[in-house]
């Protein structure tokens, strides 16, 4: 629990010294305001990042029951996978099936996409689709991607967002 409030105080931090979300969202969601989007959410939120128009937007996968003041801050979108499902599926499958898989190059979660992105070299993107195929896995929760140039490794920085629970 300490770290959930410590990652949401972080991400508040974070989008209060944001200049362009305060231009048009004068305020942040205070940690009691994100408590209740993560209690309302449930097991339906799917994330939460700073639109293009410097608005919060809520990923959800089905609606649920706000405070009219937080949905007026935020823009809420329905997406069909849970942040749940996408770190179990991270975690139980690429992480551990196939994290040291020869044409894999790498994966993440993205949320704004709501989907994993597996990178792999240009070659070996079939061979890559191929292996969630053959798991059985619904490769429509996956995005592949393939890698252009070397990549280096740089930790992920976030844009402003509440963050929700550890899963």
């Amino acid at each position: 629990m300490h770290r959930t409030i410590t990652a949401i105080a972080l991400s508040l931090a974070l989008l209060t010294a944001h200049p362009a979300a305060n231009a048009s969202n004068p305020f942040a969601p205070t940690e009691s305001q994100c408590a209740a989007i993560f209690k309302a959410a449930g097991d339906k939120y799917a994330g939460m990042w700073l639109g293009e128009d410097s608005k919060l937007v809520l990923g959800l996968t089905s609606p649920v029951e706000l405070d009219r003041e937080i949905q007026q801050m935020l823009h809420i979108v329905y997406v069909p996978y849970s942040m749940a499902e996408l770190q179990r599926l991270h975690k139980q499958i690429v992480l551990k099936k196939f994290n040291n898989n020869q044409y894999i190059t790498g994966s993440q979660i993205d949320y704004k996409m709501n989907r994993i992105v597996i990178t792999t070299q240009k070659e070996n993107l079939s061979k890559a689709m191929s292996l969630f195929e053959d798991q059985g896995i619904d490769v429509k929760m996956v995005h592949f991607k393939a890698q252009h140039t070397t990549v280096t490794f740089m930790p992920l920085v976030d844009e402003g967002s509440c963050k929700g629970p550890s899963h």
